[in-house]
């Protein structure tokens, strides 16, 4: 995937993906604070907050691909890229982000068809809560969709650095 855009400010889409994944940390650590201290004085339990605090997790996850994308925060292998020249970097670094976009474009479409699915069914949650799983699993959905548009974005910025 291609590197950092470094110095430059966030775009919409980046604004979303950190606000959103902070949220769900931020949402995390409350749930998990609230939890120790009601364990810790009153010796009683807040029940729901591991499953909340998993499906936050899943928000983290995939909320922050986006930001994660244009900022280059991915592995990529260095041995290989150190070897090429510009123009085959450049190259390289094409194919993989297109790579990478089919992938993430298919797994996308089995997300929706699964969230689709389980909205069907009504399927819930096991739990106290019987949480509709159609929600916590759209998540998956608005990630993917933001790393998509990121990685749109990078193939784009490929291409014009392969024709320059």
């Amino acid at each position: 995937m291609s590197g950092p855009a470094d110095g430059q400010p966030l775009g919409p889409i980046e604004r979303v993906s950190l606000w959103t994944s902070a949220f769900c940390m931020i949402g995390m650590v409350v749930l998990i604070l609230a939890e120790v201290v009601v364990r810790g004085v009153f010796n009683l339990t807040t029940e729901h907050s591991d499953e909340l605090v998993g499906y936050l997790l899943v928000g983290i996850s995939f909320l922050s691909l986006a930001l994660c994308q244009s900022r280059g925060a991915f592995h990529r292998v260095e041995m290989v890229q150190m070897r090429l020249g510009p123009h085959g970097r450049a190259i390289s670094n094409l194919v993989f982000d297109i790579l990478s976009f089919a992938y993430v474009a298919l797994t996308n479409w089995y997300f929706i068809q699964f969230v689709i699915s389980s909205y069907r069914r009504e399927a819930m949650a096991s739990t106290v809560l019987a949480t509709p799983l159609w929600i916590p699993e759209s998540v998956m959905i608005v990630g993917a969709t933001m790393l998509l548009i990121m990685l749109g974005k990078a193939i784009v910025d490929d291409v014009r650095k392969v024709v320059s």
